[in-house]
């Protein structure tokens, strides 16, 4: 286990022990909010965001583009983000290629929202996905090179969004449905195929939703609610 901000749940996970560490989380869920702090942020009087900057729902407004054909999650969630709102005036003049639209009833709405509490390693709410009336904070892995497993989706999620109040955002994980190069499963697909039912409970428990990325044409995706 890296010994770099192991304090925190979510850098704990891996394959390894998994099953204790499913346990270990639906525990904390169990407990109350006092619980699930101690466990994911390790810490029960975490320091929080406001104390070290702002932000401002819709704050990203502007993409300058990106050089460089260079593939990483947070691009492909900043490409996912402005090349379907208001504000792609960059997007003819970017070199990342991985860009698409998205349809269907699902919109994203915001990128790289901070966590309520501030800390290192803590992170950011990869997107904002709404159907107009919920918006939905989610955790997203990337249709390519990436392997993490269910468990730290969840654990990320859960971390970004703790102390934000009732109602503001709904948590949700997502992922792609097959890779984009050989057309095969992701990992998180097979995973959620066959998912533990352990795991499923804590989805349920913690109020979790499941989104799906699908292909349905060409440079095209739909967000669909599993």
């Amino acid at each position: 286990m890296s010994k770099k901000n192991s304090h925190l749940f979510k850098e704990r996970i891996t394959k390894t022990h998994y099953d204790a560490l499913v346990k270990e989380l639906s525990d904390a869920i169990g407990g109350g909010e006092a619980a699930l702090m101690k466990l994911l942020l390790g810490t029960e009087t975490p320091d929080l965001y406001e104390n070290h900057g702002s932000y401002q729902d819709g704050q990203h407004n502007v993409c300058a583009g990106l050089e460089k054909d260079s593939y990483t999650e947070k691009r492909l969630c900043k490409c996912m983000y402005y090349r379907n709102s208001a504000h792609p005036t960059a997007c003819d003049k970017c070199d990342f290629q991985d860009r698409f639209y998205v349809v269907g009833d699902y919109d994203i709405s915001d990128y790289e929202v901070p966590a309520h509490y501030y800390g290192d390693g803590i992170g950011e709410i990869d997107l904002v996905i709404t159907d107009g009336e919920a918006y939905y904070a989610t955790e997203v892995k990337p249709y390519k090179n990436n392997s993490e497993t269910l468990l730290r989706m969840v654990a990320e999620i859960l971390t970004y969004t703790l102390g934000y109040p009732e109602g503001k955002y709904k948590k949700a994980i997502g992922f792609f449905e097959q890779n984009y190069d050989d057309k095969t499963p992701t990992a998180q697909q097979n995973e959620y195929n066959k998912i533990a039912p352990a795991l499923m409970d804590i989805i349920k428990k913690a109020d979790i939703t499941v989104f799906r990325f699908e292909e349905v044409g060409h440079k095209q995706y739909r967000i669909c609610k599993l």
